[in-house]
């Protein structure tokens, strides 16, 4: 369903009226209601489940409370809180009223919840115990007087208790436009701090099965009948915080579809496949590590895998080695490659229904994948801005209805070509049968185990120490991490007789666990510039991996 015009990809698009379905918080409250009986999320930790029915009856009631402090349209809630059943309570509130949600993920360091605090200055936020600390002195630091609510305590039941009247006669806003900012999800962007991406509610209804599927012959008819039947009771397997956008992007879908969403905070290869069995798991998105990791410790003997149908990989390159391996282990589940950017949502994907692109994928696991619907494509050539064709490696463009709205509070003028495609910024192929190949990243920002890391910390922390002149920090591959962050270093004249391992050291001191020099230290004489002044981050990364530094 796509022609190629001039190397020009275009896809089938989608006429849809968004409309009338009245938004994100309007899907949210008529979803769960049609769905209350249902199971919404369990527990993978305690066992403990959540209804539909009582998952909204806590959304709304919080939703009074939010309001009746002044929390209405376009106001900034925010979330700080790991998998528990009431994390995302806030989070569907403030759709309630037009307010828009965003999750901070307990994980991220001190100065990473500072730097994104004082980007959207919520006016309430909900936090667990273990990060209140955290939290009150980064609010404070960036000098807001955001209300703190600490989920288990009295600070939050005083938003969950019931409200009679108020909550019988509840209605949630209706957006009369689908492009409003609908959530804030945070990412890292190609100057290396993190920035707020704004999607519209067109964004969550285009990536949900309320727009319609084209009808298509060549659909595997009896895979989608096995897949219908097995919801029934089923679960998908959810690892990821509501920071990320597979985390929020879950819970939209989990109210849309009924199926109910498996919470679990902490990955471990021996626990998943009995998670699999005991919770009739039909999916699950991993990140590329969590795969190596799986393949390195193997399915134990006798686990029933036959309810996992699909089990979905992105974020970063995998390589061809562990794909196999997990095919072997999983031969009845569609192991799913994605190519994926929050600013745009999926941009290459398998149709997993189709016989035959399942079977080509398993015989080229390095695609990730075919053009998807409502999508156009050009790959460019980043010197040139030549339109270049098949087997050309180069940046991929493209144009959506679903690319965000901007970055809040941010340009992001930048993200567009002269002719008003979106910059990507990473570097891509297609083959003849327009299958599209990552082949690297023309962004900054590195991925240690699914976790970004932005080198423009890592460079302020080396800039601080006396003997660096000049610092800059690159991703050196990693077969199963992905990246590992190196520092190549220009010393000062004076800098004595300082040893990378001094370097390393004094790093490690001031930083995240995840956001350590694994790649090592380098020193030169000179970093390679721009005549502008801008530093050759994809040549210097090319010295380094061919041996030349």
């Amino acid at each position: 369903m796509f022609t190629v015009v001039d190397n020009i990809i275009r896809t089938e698009d989608i006429e849809f009226d968004a409309k009338p379905l009245g938004g994100v918080g309007n899907i949210f409250f008529n979803c769960m209601k049609r769905n209350a009986a249902k199971t919404a999320q369990r527990d993978a930790c305690t066992g403990k489940s959540d209804s539909f029915e009582s998952l909204l009856e806590r959304a709304v009631r919080t939703a009074i409370v939010l309001k009746q402090r002044g929390v209405g349209k376009g106001d900034i809630v925010t979330g700080c809180s790991n998998n528990h059943l009431d994390a995302c309570v806030p989070i569907i509130a403030a759709t309630f009223l037009g307010a828009i949600p965003c999750s901070l993920d307990p994980l991220l360091s001190f100065f990473e919840k500072s730097q994104l605090l004082q980007q959207v200055k919520p006016k309430v936020v909900f936090t667990i115990k273990d990060c209140l600390g955290d939290v009150t002195a980064a609010l404070k630091n960036a000098e807001l007087e955001s209300e703190v609510v600490v989920f288990g305590t009295a600070s939050y039941d005083q938003y969950i208790q019931p409200r009679q009247q108020d909550e019988e006669d509840f209605k949630p806003i209706i957006v009369d436009d689908p492009k409003d900012t609908a959530v804030i999800i945070f990412s890292s962007g190609t100057s290396g701090f993190p920035k707020g991406i704004c999607l519209n509610h067109y964004y969550f209804i285009f990536h949900s099965p309320l727009i319609p599927r084209a009808k298509n012959s060549d659909l595997d008819t009896e895979r989608m009948k096995l897949e219908l039947s097995k919801r029934e009771g089923s679960s998908f397997l959810n690892y990821g915080s509501l920071y990320w956008s597979s985390g929020m992007m879950g819970l939209f879908l989990s109210a849309v579809t009924g199926l109910c969403r498996l919470l679990c905070n902490n990955f471990n290869a021996k626990e998943f496949w009995y998670l699999i069995e005991k919770y009739k798991v039909i999916g699950v998105f991993l990140t590329p590590f969590q795969v190596t990791e799986l393949v390195k410790h193997g399915k134990p003997p006798g686990v029933d895998t036959s309810w996992l149908l699909r089990l979905s990989t992105g974020g970063a390159a995998l390589s061809k080695k562990y794909i196999y391996a997990l095919q072997e282990l999983i031969p009845e589940t569609d192991i799913v490659p994605t190519y994926a950017q929050t600013e745009v949502g999926i941009l290459a994907a398998f149709q997993i229904h189709n016989k035959a692109h399942r079977e080509y994928y398993k015989k080229n696991p390095d695609t990730v994948g075919l053009p998807v619907r409502g999508v156009t494509y050009k790959v460019v050539d980043p010197e040139t801005e030549a339109v270049l064709g098949p087997n050309e490696p180069g940046e991929l463009r493209v144009k959506s209805k679903t690319i965000m709205n901007g970055y809040y509070n941010r340009d992001f003028s930048n993200r567009y070509d002269k002719d008003k495609w979106f910059r990507t910024g990473d570097m891509v192929k297609y083959d003849e049968n327009c299958y599209f190949y990552v082949v690297d990243r023309l962004k900054e920002m590195l991925k240690y185990r699914g976790w970004h890391i932005p080198p423009a910390i890592l460079e302020l922390e080396l800039s601080h120490h006396p003997a660096v002149k000049q610092a800059v920090v690159i991703g050196k591959p990693h077969e199963e991490d992905g990246d590992h962050p190196m520092a190549v270093v220009v010393l000062e004249d004076d800098a004595g007789d300082v040893t990378a391992k001094d370097i390393e050291k004094y790093v490690e001191e001031r930083v995240d666990e995840r956001q350590r020099l694994r790649g090592g230290v380098r020193f030169v004489t000179c970093i390679p510039m721009t005549p502008s002044g801008k530093i050759k981050r994809r040549e210097l990364k090319r010295m380094v991996l061919e041996g030349r530094i």
